[in-house]
């Protein structure tokens, strides 16, 4: 087992791979806390599915550089997300859970 492991460790795309992982991982660790702590823990999919789909356009309009409008469009709607703020979404719950609001 332990020579099959020092026999993929020659190859350096597995070494590279092996480090992207690991880097990943400390980082999607760190970033993961602060996104439940702030009750934004579905932000992640929802701006993976905005990214899947400006691909999709992307290569539909047949953009050479796919990246670069990925990037903006990500972003753009992250920006948007986060401006529209989680006071929305918890009013939204909040009258969902009980349609009769007390006045206080």
């Amino acid at each position: 087992m332990l020579d099959k492991l020092t026999l993929y460790m020659h190859y350096p795309f597995v070494r590279y791979a092996l480090i992207a992982g690991v880097l990943i991982a400390l980082c999607s660790s760190l970033f993961g806390v602060t996104l439940v702590l702030r009750r934004l823990s579905f932000i992640g999919d929802g701006l993976s599915h905005v990214a899947f789909g400006a691909m999709a356009i992307a290569t539909v309009l047949r953009v050479t550089n796919n990246m670069l409008l990925v990037l903006t469009i990500t972003i753009a709607c992250a920006i948007l997300l986060l401006r529209t703020g989680q006071n929305t979404t918890t009013a939204a719950l909040y009258r969902m859970h009980w349609p009769v609001v007390p006045k206080v």
